[in-house]
C-alpha cells in the first residue's frame, strides 16, 4: 500500500522536473533566435535605415560621377585638336624651309604627332634633314636650325672634287687637298709637274686645308658643272683653301652632324 502510495508521489515531481527540463531546453534554443530576431529590430530602427539610405545614394552619385568623367574624356579625346605644321608641297632633303612650303594646321589629336613642329617660326628657316612629302607634318626630327656664321669665321665658296649629294648645311667637315711629294712647278706655282725626271707622275697626298669647316648652305653646281658649296672657317684656313683650290682637287669629309 505504501509503496503504491509513493509511487503515486513520485509521478508528479518526474512530470515537473521534465516539464522544467523541456523549457529549460526550449529557452536554450529559442534564446539565439530572440537575439538575432532583437538584433533585426534594432538595425531596422528608422535612424539606421536612412544612413544605409545616405550611404547607398552617396555610392550611387561616386559611380554615376566617374561615368560622366569618363564619357567626357573620350568626348574629349575624340574633338580634340592640335596644331601641326604641313608640308604644303615637297621638300628635298637639305632645302631651306620658306614661308610658303608649310602651313599650319589643326589635326585631331595623336599620341604620334607630340613631336611635331608647332610653330610656322619653328619650321620656317630650318633645313630639312630627309624628304618631306606634301601635305606631310613636319616633325621636329625632319629638320633642324639654319647654321649660322660663327664670330670670328668668314665664308667661302669651295668648289669640290668629292661628291657633295650627302652634305646638309650644317655639317662639320674636314677640306683636304691632293699635295705632289715631287718638285713643284718651276714657275713657283705651286702646280707639281706632269712627270718627274724619269717620266713618272708624281705621287701625291692628302693634306688637311681645314680641319673644322661649316657647311652653312646647300651644294649645288656652277657653270661647269662642278660641285660648289659656302663653308665658314677662320679666315686663315679660308686663304689656304682659296689659293688650293686653284691647282688642286678639294674633298669635303663629314666629321659630325648635329
Amino acid at each position: 500500500m505504501m509503496t503504491f502510495f509513493h509511487t503515486l508521489m513520485e509521478r508528479p515531481r518526474r512530470n515537473i522536473g521534465g516539464a522544467e527540463r523541456a523549457r529549460s531546453r526550449s529557452t536554450r534554443e529559442t534564446e539565439p533566435n530572440r537575439s538575432r530576431r532583437t538584433a533585426r529590430k534594432a538595425d531596422a530602427t528608422p535612424s539606421n535605415r536612412r544612413r544605409d539610405a545616405r550611404l547607398h545614394r552617396i555610392l550611387a552619385s561616386v559611380c554615376a560621377g566617374l561615368a560622366v568623367f569618363a564619357a567626357l574624356q573620350s568626348v574629349r579625346l575624340s574633338f580634340a585638336t592640335q596644331p601641326v605644321v604641313v608640308a604644303t608641297q615637297a621638300i628635298a632633303k637639305g632645302d631651306t624651309i620658306a614661308r610658303g612650303m608649310v602651313e599650319l594646321r589643326d589635326i585631331p589629336f595623336d599620341e604620334s604627332l607630340r613631336g611635331a613642329i608647332h610653330t610656322i617660326d619653328d619650321a620656317v628657316g630650318a633645313i630639312a634633314q630627309v624628304d618631306i612629302g606634301k601635305n606631310n607634318a613636319v616633325m621636329a626630327s625632319m629638320a633642324r636650325a639654319s647654321p649660322t656664321v660663327p664670330q670670328g669665321h668668314t665664308s667661302v665658296e669651295v668648289r669640290l672634287a668629292s661628291a657633295a649629294d650627302g652634305l646638309l648645311p650644317g655639317d662639320r667637315v674636314t677640306l683636304s687637298g691632293a699635295v705632289a711629294t715631287g718638285s713643284g712647278a718651276p714657275d713657283g706655282s705651286g702646280m707639281p709637274d706632269a712627270v718627274d725626271a724619269d717620266g713618272n707622275p708624281p705621287a701625291t697626298r692628302l693634306s688637311t686645308l681645314s680641319s673644322d669647316a661649316l657647311l652653312t648652305t646647300k651644294p649645288s653646281k656652277d657653270a661647269q658643272g662642278n660641285a660648289v658649296a659656302v663653308f665658314a672657317m677662320p679666315p686663315e684656313e679660308a686663304a689656304i683653301v682659296l689659293h688650293a683650290q686653284e691647282y688642286s682637287a678639294v674633298i669635303a669629309t663629314v666629321n659630325r652632324r648635329p
